[in-house]
């Protein structure tokens, strides 16, 4: 019997690695579910043009940062990245370098 991957091979998962540069941000975003650092800068930017100070996110959403993680969890996003949520720490592994 031929295997279902052997049939539609393009069905495989595919790991990608991950960039160096892009995993900090990551793991930022699953933390507190904003890319960027908020810095005093950003504060005193958004402040000026008339926005709350504090962005919408889960900076001021707390819960909003496990939905995020419970998202990704879900998802296994995590582990195709090789992260683990508990830690925040890349698994050190070829893949994900």
């Amino acid at each position: 019997m031929i295997a279902m991957n052997e049939l539609f091979p393009w069905r495989r998962p595919v790991k990608i690695p991950l960039p160096s540069g892009v995993k900090p941000q990551l793991i930022r975003h699953f933390t507190i579910g904003l890319l960027y650092p908020v810095t005093e800068e950003t504060l005193e930017c958004r402040e000026k043009a008339g926005l709350s100070p504090v962005p919408p996110t889960a900076h001021q959403f707390l819960e909003a940062a496990e939905d995020i993680r419970t998202l990704i969890k879900a998802m296994k996003v995590d582990k195709a990245i090789g992260l683990n949520l508990d830690t925040m720490e890349y698994i050190s592994d070829d893949n994900t370098r």
